[in-house]
């Protein structure tokens, strides 16, 4: 059983794709298009704290309306796919890459996603978006096609870096030499991205420092629309 953890809006125009897509390259992967929750990967959009504060945004991404953005959870997710989808159909004009995907976590993996949290978070998660749609425990939504698992860890503030925002790629395949990704620079098989996580928790954080208050899971990413 999965439950859901929010929509979002990716635009790779706005994202350092072509960074990551070289490093892939030269390992002598085919990628078509990286989707991640990443911001700098992906493309996430739009982010909240860069809207409040009012100042130039970082990433030129696309821009919508304040009906839309009042139903932007903290800090770049929506609650529904049905809020996700009156995101998508304004941006998507301004860009044609701009795609909408789903984000879910087994239910095996709730435990430690809440408990690492820690209690004392609880007033500030209660605002935070993906912790907001995880309490709900409710399944994603039907339909959309399955686009792997992104090895991702959550920030308190509600944004992600992943496996490739943080350059493990490199160590998963010293790991695993078989290792491959697909079209989309996920991984197709949650078994192994199951164990890359443990990996990444018990051996990448003392190794390279990997963002140790951090926890490392592994994310089901399902397209709704683009791609």
């Amino acid at each position: 059983m999965e439950y859901s953890g929010g929509y979002f809006l990716l635009s790779a125009t706005s994202a350092n794709q072509f960074f990551y897509l070289t490093q892939l390259e030269d390992g002598g992967f085919h990628v078509e298009r990286l989707i991640s929750m990443d911001e700098e990967v992906g493309g996430v959009f739009p982010n909240i704290f860069d809207i409040w504060a009012g100042g130039k945004l970082n990433r030129q991404t696309p821009i919508l309306s304040a009906s839309v953005l009042d139903k932007v959870l903290v800090s770049m997710v929506f609650g529904t796919q049905e809020e996700a989808l009156e995101g998508y159909r304004e941006a998507r004009p301004q860009d044609p890459l701009v795609g909408l995907i789903g984000i879910s976590l087994d239910k095996k993996h709730l435990p430690d996603f809440h408990d690492w949290r820690d209690p004392i978070n609880d007033e500030i998660g209660e605002g935070e978006g993906v912790v907001y749609c995880l309490k709900k425990k409710q399944p994603p939504s039907s339909g959309g096609i399955f686009a792997g698992y992104d090895i991702a860890g959550y920030e308190l503030g509600g944004r992600f870096l992943s496996f490739l925002g943080n350059h493990f790629f490199k160590y998963f395949l010293a790991l695993d030499p078989n290792l491959s990704i697909n079209k989309y620079g996920l991984f197709p098989e949650r078994q192994k991205a199951e164990e890359l996580a443990r990996y990444t928790n018990d051996v990448l954080k003392d190794l390279v420092g990997a963002e140790e208050d951090l926890m490392w899971l592994p994310w089901k990413i399902t397209i709704y629309e683009g791609f």
